[in-house]
């Protein structure tokens, strides 16, 4: 593989996707919901108060941010990646390509790296809107919350990454972009919905029914609310971790568990207190621990960087075994 070779590919994908209408047009809405997100969380920002005794952050500008990567973004990276394999099919071009002195694995890579530079652009770009927007109304992050600004934009640009590897493993089934269109949002919603949602009635049907609450007269029957509480607890547990096992599939899902994570700290680790398990631990007034974050995080973190390695893994085999004719 030729190094110099890839880049070539990858500078002409990047600059052919940024002249792509379809793309652009997404590109375009998404930096406008980007911003009027951006609006809406510095107002929210400075006009809001404390919840539970925990002070709105410049992260909470970052959380309607997070809403629209987690929508709009999914889209955006679908579309980077949907057609680069079926749309040249459809025209031919790809046949033109191979017969050049270019070896499968270098174009496909080419592709992939065209795509990285795509979608970080597009990471980069609503980041600076926001920061933009929060100097110049006077707001300048502290060094914790700069560095969870930037672990939101690197877990943003893997969630782009893994929906754009999604597109372009579509885009190496179809012969034609239309259907790696449809093929692409499909298995997109099929893991952001259906598996979560299967998972959730197989837990049900697994756990069973809840126990029944028994009545409690005097002091002789606390034994048996006891048992009571830890046969709830365990079948609350057993669920609980099967629904989790299955929403793991989902992108959108581990997405929206880091951007809880990363933009509403304090009440994050209030909720699920530290990893150990002691809730009662954490303080209203505890400065966010960045590593007991990404304790409770490295499951969905792990999760996410799966989606493009396995799409991306499948798109490549796929590419080197193309058959054109």
């Amino acid at each position: 593989m030729e190094f110099e070779r890839v880049i070539t590919i990858a500078e002409k994908e990047f600059a052919d996707t940024l002249r792509g209408k379809k793309f652009l047009l997404i590109f375009g809405i998404y930096l406008i919901v980007a911003f009027v997100g951006a609006v809406q969380g510095i107002w929210s920002y400075t006009s809001g108060s404390s919840f539970l005794g925990i002070p709105p952050t410049i992260l909470d500008v970052f959380q309607r941010m997070g809403a629209t990567v987690s929508t709009f973004g999914a889209v955006l990276g679908i579309a980077a990646g949907f057609d680069l394999i079926s749309g040249e099919r459809e025209e031919g071009s790809l046949k033109v390509l191979l017969a050049r002195p270019v070896f499968r694995d270098e174009i496909i890579t080419g592709k992939v790296l065209g795509g990285a530079m795509t979608l970080a652009l597009a990471t980069g770009l609503s980041l600076a809107i926001t920061l933009g927007l929060l100097l110049l109304t006077g707001h300048l992050p502290r060094l914790l919350e700069f560095w969870l600004i930037l672990v939101f934009g690197a877990v943003s640009f893997l969630y782009l990454f893994g929906c754009f590897g999604i597109g372009l493993a579509m885009s190496a089934v179809s012969r034609r972009s239309g259907e790696a269109l449809l093929f692409a949002l499909a298995a997109f919603f099929l893991l952001s919905l259906a598996v979560p949602t299967a998972g959730t009635a197989v837990a049900d049907l697994v756990v069973g029914e809840t126990p029944e609450v028994p009545q409690i007269i005097d002091e002789k029957d606390m034994d048996i609310w006891y048992a009571y509480k830890e046969e709830s607890q365990r079948h609350h547990d057993l669920r609980e971790s099967i629904v989790q096992a299955a929403e793991l599939f989902s992108p959108e899902w581990n997405y929206d568990e880091a951007m809880r994570a990363i933009t509403k700290p304090h009440l994050y680790l209030l909720m699920r207190g530290p990893a150990d398990g002691d809730r009662d631990a954490y303080s209203f007034d505890a400065e966010p621990d960045p590593g007991e974050i990404l304790s409770h995080l490295w499951t969905s973190i792990v999760a996410l960087l799966l989606v493009p390695v396995l799409f991306l893994g499948f798109a490549y085999a796929k590419f080197l075994r193309l058959d054109l004719r």
